[in-house]
């Protein structure tokens, strides 16, 4: 597992995504053979995520199925975000 600093972070927002099209499917993505220097994800079922964009350009998604639940985390932690 990898800390991202919330220095590190640009932007943060929830969006809907494409699981098959966007990764080749669900689990770990962006490695070696799908996806190669675009964007990483870490998915689970369904089709909502937290996007990350870091500072360096480099994108990652966390899949949730719980988009309340995210929407309510981002707004906790969105001024820690962009005062950082």
């Amino acid at each position: 597992m990898k800390l991202i600093p919330w220095n590190e972070i640009y932007k943060a927002g929830i969006r809907t995504y494409l699981p098959i099209s966007e990764f080749g499917g669900w689990g770990l993505k962006g490695g070696f053979f799908f996806n190669k220097g675009r964007e990483k994800a870490i998915n689970v079922s369904g089709n909502i995520g937290i996007q990350l964009i870091l500072k360096n350009g480099e994108k990652l998604l966390i899949g949730t199925q719980k988009k309340e639940e995210a929407i309510s985390v981002l707004n906790t932690y969105k001024n820690k975000i962009q005062n950082d």
